[in-house]
């Protein structure tokens, strides 16, 4: 499991702000890929400084929700009342809304309905993201509090007041992640249509709001019932997801029972002590004989019988096989082939369920085979990682044996983001079409619905 980055050093808020706030920034992810995918310019917003940035965005989420609330929800839009970008590193700042001083800012962005106030760092947080992930980064941290005024002004925290335990302060989180998800949704459209738009927002800016929402999730082992629990990477994405497919009245229907969390505690005291993760050694029989023993139950459930999953080895993959990543699916032979030194380095950076979901992914196209469906072309790369969300899903809660340790669906979720390994064919094709965004969306469709929802 990979191990949250050691977060910047931040004072508590004041106690008069009382809205949820986003933990500290993090340092920046260690994942595959992150660093390589969000190049260091900013050619989308040339010449704009991250204050500039931070208050386009402010004014598009302003002029967003004063059509969206009345129009999706029924409710006036009133213009948030200040918006407080905070130089936290000047001593002369002036007090910032709901804290006691600027430098009590460092790191942190907060909406407090005390004062109807977004306030951030804008010396330290809003630079880093926009360094890191692009004004996608400004964007999404910001459009995740403009969730919390709109929750405010819905009602919502005074339905807290009235009854805390049916609104936790992980469902508030997960609300307005998926407001921001429904922001998002509508600048990508927006800067499909053409038209001239200020915050563009493609494909890559929409996987870098993803990514750069993941530097918040929360640390190891916190559990869904902490009254600081903001989420994993995977509910918080997936709730974005939600906002961005359905839009806000699906953000404001959710609840306690029609919402899960994922989060769990370590197992054992030696899981929490490797933070999670197995040595390769261990890893590899361990997931490949899970998924052994389930893909044979679900071709068998298909009517097919006497087919055996293969044991996975070492080697290169065969030929034919074309690029698929640290594990490959040999058509040739049906055999499922690790590279070793590959699948280690991915742990190196990911965790140890980077590398699981890639090996359950290739197990995924050797049953579509062995259920005489096609292992390749665009569908079975989508069918590959819906059925390696399928396979994961029972582990969360498992009845006993093989589960999932804190952090794990994280793991999955960054090789998700990072590369399209998990999409590949039995030849190493894959949707160019298809991004992170895609591929998490995929993962979740066989998390959320089982296998029938994969196509096998």
């Amino acid at each position: 499991m990979l191990a949250l980055a050691v977060s910047l050093l931040v004072a508590a808020l004041a106690a008069a702000c009382v809205g949820p706030t986003l933990p500290p920034v993090a340092a920046p992810p260690t994942t595959a890929g992150v660093a390589a995918t969000v190049p260091p310019a900013d050619p989308a917003l040339p010449g704009r400084s991250t204050d500039d940035v931070a208050r386009l965005t402010a004014d598009a989420l302003q002029a967003y929700w004063r059509t969206a609330l009345p129009a999706e929800l029924g409710t006036p839009w009133r213009d948030v009342a200040t918006i407080a970008p905070v130089h936290v590193d000047d001593p002369a700042a002036p007090q910032p809304p709901c804290a006691a001083k600027a430098a009590d800012l460092r790191g942190n962005a907060f909406y407090c309905p005390a004062a109807d106030a977004v306030v951030w760092d804008a010396d330290v947080l809003m630079p880093q993201l926009r360094e890191r992930f692009g004004p996608a980064g400004v964007v999404v941290v910001l459009a995740h509090e403009f969730g919390h005024a709109v929750q405010t002004r819905i009602g919502v925290d005074a339905a807290q007041r009235a009854d805390p335990a049916a609104h936790p302060t992980i469902l508030l989180e997960a609300m307005s992640d998926c407001y921001a998800g429904a922001v998002i949704r509508h600048l990508v459209d927006a800067t499909a249509a053409g038209g001239p738009v200020e915050l563009p927002m493609r494909a890559a800016e929409r996987d870098a709001a993803l990514r750069a929402l993941v530097t918040f999730r929360d640390p190891l082992g916190t559990l869904a019932a902490d009254t600081t629990a903001h989420g994993n990477a995977f509910d918080r994405l997936s709730a974005v997801e939600d906002g961005y497919d359905s839009g806000p009245k699906a953000c404001a229907a959710m609840s306690t029972t029609n919402r899960e969390f994922t989060q769990r505690k370590f197992g054992s005291a030696a899981d929490r002590a490797r933070n999670g993760d197995l040595p390769l050694d261990r890893l590899v029989p361990a997931v490949a004989g899970s998924a052994k023993t389930w893909f044979e139950g679900l071709v068998a459930a298909k009517g097919v019988a006497g087919w055996k999953a293969p044991d996975p080895r070492p080697g290169p993959p065969c030929t034919g096989a074309g690029p698929q990543g640290p594990v490959a699916y040999c058509a040739a032979d049906g055999g499922v082939v690790t590279d070793l030194g590959a699948l280690g380095d991915l742990q190196k950076r990911s965790g140890d369920f980077a590398g699981a979901t890639l090996l359950v992914s290739r197990y995924a196209l050797a049953a579509r085979a062995g259920a005489a469906q096609s292992a390749t072309g665009y569908d079975a790369g989508r069918s590959a990682v819906c059925l390696a969300g399928a396979w994961t899903a029972p582990l969360v809660d498992p009845a006993g044996g093989f589960g999932l340790s804190p952090g794990d669906l994280d793991e999955a979720v960054a090789v998700l983001l990072d590369e399209d390994w998990a999409e590949t064919d039995a030849v190493g094709t894959v949707d160019p079409a298809d991004n992170g965004f895609e591929r998490l969306g995929h993962y979740r469709r066989g998390f959320d619905g089982g296998p029938g929802a994969c196509g096998l």
